[in-house]
């Protein structure tokens, strides 16, 4: 083995690891995500069920409400969680190809503009159902438009932008710790290999 061979084997070797590294990243950094969407998802239900029961002054179908506004996030989280599961799996496929951090950077705006507008379907398509379940509980027209008012409007801004802010945050961790990794990257190509691999596009 000559010691071109040695220097193909090391860098084949080099990238593994960085590949390695880059999907632990992901993985790390989605799985706090989960976590911090699972929390404000929680205090979202709370908030929104106290909101409600406010409008109406009164505790009498506080259960009822409960469970539809639970049901209704959860549905919304699931919905979530697929969309967070095909950006790892896209992520990952874009790690094979190229190491180009600012094609990364360029794909994570690319979905989270994605996610966004999925999750506004996603509202829009499915707050009428909540708002007939909640609304039928009442007689009071004043109050029934609140609680339509609060569900279709409020809720969803609250909702989506905090969301979207929890991930842009995570999205920003994410790219500088590919940085970093990239810049160890390199630096093991420059002191097993002897000389600064070119970035392949």
């Amino acid at each position: 083995m000559n010691e071109e061979d040695i220097k193909k084997q090391l860098q084949e070797k080099n990238k593994e690891i960085y590949l390695n590294k880059l999907n632990l990243d992901l993985a790390n950094n989605l799985e706090v995500l989960v976590l911090s969407i699972e929390n404000l998802l929680n205090n979202i239900s709370e908030y929104s069920i106290n909101r409600i029961l406010k409008i109406t002054e009164s505790f009498g179908n506080q259960s009822i409400i409960k469970e539809n506004i639970n049901s209704f996030l959860e549905n919304y989280r699931t919905n979530l969680m697929k969309l967070l599961e095909d950006k790892k799996i896209n992520l990952e496929q874009l790690f094979i190809k190229t190491e180009d951090i600012s094609i990364y950077d360029k794909n994570l705006k690319e979905i989270k503009i994605n996610i966004t507008n999925e999750l506004n379907n996603y509202y829009q398509n499915n707050i009428e159902k909540l708002i007939k379940e909640i609304t039928k509980l009442y007689n009071d027209s004043f109050c029934n438009l609140r609680i339509e008012e609060y569900l279709r409007n409020v809720l969803k801004d609250n909702l989506n932008n905090k969301i979207g802010d929890v991930i842009n945050n995570r999205d920003i961790i994410l790219l500088n710790t590919f940085k970093e990794s990239y810049l160890k990257y390199q630096e093991l190509n420059k002191n097993t290999i002897g000389n600064k691999e070119e970035i392949e596009n």
